[in-house]
């Protein structure tokens, strides 16, 4: 970075500004007529110097420009219009109290921080709003493109070929910029030089500026609100006004310095570059009411050119007070069809659209539904201002945002969980409930449940039970956020099925549950129906199946005969065996079996239930992993020669059991090998119906 780079970077970036700056003037003041106009230039060569060299020393990002823009100056157009002054003084002080009071309003959202929410603005908006500036701008220019002076009616009976001539060739050099040539200047000489030659052949081209925007011209301006009496600035109108006027400058800002963020990699402090542009305002308003902010089409120009710092910044701010100060004649001399053809074409360069939704490829409906708001916004723009598609380009981007994720919640429903309760039964109760279990849905929901898709749930859980579901369960594992219409839906959806609708995870510490009671709504959630973990909720839910056929369910065995003989031992083995055996009992929360033990014997559980678990490890807290039920073998892999226990057995409740010695059952292949048979077929049907109940977990899980 040499000074002589930073130096023509920054002079390529000011002859781009002041050209823009000149034809800002002219739409700010057009109202006022060939003096505004005059004025209007003048006023924005003085603010785009004095923002430029507020922004070289007071921001953060380099090389932010601060100048003029065309998205400003409409606002102070639009407030000089609607309010028609009586005097060109009284324009002056209206254009300097609404630059002033929004330079103010921007040092307040530079000091709150809250200059930090435009960077919330949906990208489709800002596309939208820079887009409409830009078709405001060219519908402004319309008259002049066609020959007519500043201020004046489109000339629909007499056109002028000739300002049509001159402001096309404008228009085009814009757009097809001759290389590593500077296309305001080249585009200004060049139409400049077709107006006189067409004057010289006779052709009527329309006005030239006439008067020379110099200090003079900006002193003379300034002077004329000293003579305006009395308390005239409407303040009804101005206050709207600067609060709109402050609002886009602060987005002009922070979105100049984002492009430069992007482009260079290196963060700047978006507060102090907030704060510079505010006093750039203020300066504006002192030297004549031009509003003014960070603008980027020169910033990126200069960054471009190789501009990295604040002597490129200082650079760009001498040119408009080099033109203010002797380039006044050149001005006077240039026809407004050619100024009015360099901001066509400088604006028109701006129009950023989204991806074509009509496009091949995956997301078409996103594509369509940006262009949609792109377009909204330049509608209202154009039809109520530039605040209001903000807002309503924001309100549209939320509903479309709302609509797009209100799809259902519901990652999937399926029935007939059994088999992820951790309760293990006897074959036959286990058939019974895969039968009934048809009559359990499980609702599997993820993702944030609110407003816009919380009534999906709902819809889904009545059509479950319209089709048959007597229990429902709600997953809600992979919920992420709940707003308070979610959390009434779940409440609500409890009373679809009175008793019959089970919520898990609801531990203290998972997502949900902190949701729910953020959410002031733990207290409204029906007793019974929140469990701490999907398996004590499937777990519930078989428990109501299985009340539900009650008469259908085969008795439990009332002696061990009738327990070996529901295992499938035939009457003439069970004699043989129960000699083997003993019985055993053990109080609530006994240990039967501790891992790492010696497998020495197997066990029938009668009565009660046992839990099977593995203890707490380094790593590892203490895990569930089953609940034996009535009738279910356990232990059994001390008959398969296993010699260690892999788990803890603990009994649940009061348990009574048969235990069968290893050593006494190995002695029944040598004396009773038939009987010897039958148990290890019992064996084999027990594993057999573990290994389909994993089976159908694992099926279930990757589905």
């Amino acid at each position: 970075m040499t000074p002589w780079t930073e130096a023509r970077a920054g002079l390529h970036a000011g002859i781009l500004a002041a050209t823009q700056t000149l034809t800002h003037g002219l739409i700010a003041f057009a109202a006022l007529g060939a003096a505004g106009v005059a004025f209007g230039m003048a006023a924005g060569l003085a603010a785009s110097a004095l923002a430029g060299l507020a922004v070289a020393l007071f921001g953060a990002t380099r090389p932010l420009i601060g100048t003029t823009t065309a998205a400003t100056v409409l606002v102070t157009a639009g407030l000089i219009a609607a309010v028609e002054p009586a005097s060109a003084g009284q324009a002056v002080l209206l254009a300097m109290l609404l630059a002033g009071t929004a330079g103010v309003l921007m040092m307040g959202l530079a000091a709150t921080g809250l200059a930090r929410l435009a960077a919330l603005i949906p990208t489709p908006v800002t596309q939208g709003l820079g887009n409409a500036i830009a078709l405001l701008v060219i519908l402004g220019q319309v008259p002049m493109l066609a020959g007519a002076g500043p201020g004046a009616a489109l000339p629909w009976h007499l056109p002028l070929p000739g300002a049509s001539a001159v402001a096309v060739l404008a228009l085009a050099m814009m757009l097809r910029p001759l290389p590593g040539l500077p296309a305001p200047i080249f585009a200004l000489a060049a139409a400049t030089g077709l107006d006189h030659l067409l004057a010289a052949l006779g052709i009527a081209t329309g006005p030239s500026v006439g008067v020379a925007p110099d200090f003079g011209t900006l002193f003379a301006g300034i002077a004329t609100v000293l003579a305006v009496p009395g308390p005239f600035p409407p303040l009804d109108l101005v206050l709207p006004a600067a609060l709109s006027l402050a609002l886009l400058a602060t987005f002009e800002t922070l979105g100049a310095a984002a492009a430069l963020r992007e482009a260079s990699g290196r963060r700047g402090d978006q507060t102090r570059d907030l704060r510079a542009a505010a006093i750039g305002m203020l300066a504006g308003a002192a030297s004549g009411g031009m509003p003014a902010a960070g603008l980027t089409v020169p910033s990126m120009a200069c960054w471009t050119a190789g501009g990295r710092g604040r002597a490129a910044q200082a650079w760009r701010a001498a040119v408009p007070l080099a033109l203010l100060a002797a380039g006044g004649v050149l001005i006077a001399a240039m026809p407004f069809a050619a100024l009015s053809g360099v901001l066509c074409g400088a604006v028109a360069r701006l129009v950023r659209m989204p991806a074509s939704p009509f496009a091949a490829g995956p997301g078409r409906m996103r594509r369509l539904g940006d262009l949609l708001i792109v377009l909204f916004v330049m509608a209202v723009a154009v039809t109520f201002g530039l605040v209001a598609a903000v807002g309503a380009g924001v309100l549209l981007a939320v509903l479309l945002f709302t609509a797009s994720v209100a799809t259902s919640p519901v990652r999937r429903v399926s029935r007939n969980p059994v088999g992820r309760s951790r309760i293990r039964r006897p074959a036959e109760e286990e058939r019974a409930l895969y039968r009934t279990g048809e009559a359990i849905a499980l609702i599997e929901l993820e993702g944030p449940i609110f407003f816009g898709s919380a009534e999906r749930i709902l819809l889904g859980a009545e059509a479950e039970v319209a089709t048959g579901a007597t229990v429902l369960i709600l997953d809600l594992s992979r919920v992420t956020r709940m707003d308070l219409s979610g959390g009434r839906r779940l409440i609500e959806i409890c009373r679809v099925l009175p008793g019959r609708v089970l919520l898990a995870p609801l531990h203290r510490g998972s997502r949900a549950a902190e949701e729910i009671a953020a959410l002031g709504l733990a207290a409204h959630i029906p007793p019974g129906a929140a469990f701490d973990d999907l398996p004590a909720a499937v777990e519930a839910a078989e428990a109501l199946a299985l009340a539900d056929i009650e008469a259908e369910r085969p008795a439990p065995p009332g002696t061990p005969r009738a327990a070996l003989e529901a295992l499938g031992i035939p009457p003439s083995a069970v004699g043989p065996l129960l000699a083997l055996c003993s019985e055993a009992r053990f109080p609530d929360g006994q240990p039967i079996l501790r891992r790492g033990e010696p497998s020495d014997a197997a066990y029938l559980l009668l009565s009660g239930e046992v839990l099977i678990s593995l203890p707490a490890g380094e790593a590892r807290p203490a895990t569930r992993l089953a609940v034996l039920a009535p009738g279910v073998l356990f232990g059994e892999s001390a008959l398969l020669g296993q010699m260690r226990r892999s788990a803890d057995v603990t009994a649940r409740g009061a348990v009574h059991c048969l235990r069968l010695d290893a050593a006494a059952a190995e002695r029944l292949r040598v004396t009773a090998p038939g009987t010897a048979w039958h148990l290890m077929a019992m064996v084999a049907r027990q594993l057999s119906v573990q290994v389909r109940t994993a089976n159908a977990i694992i099926d279930r899980l990757e589905a």
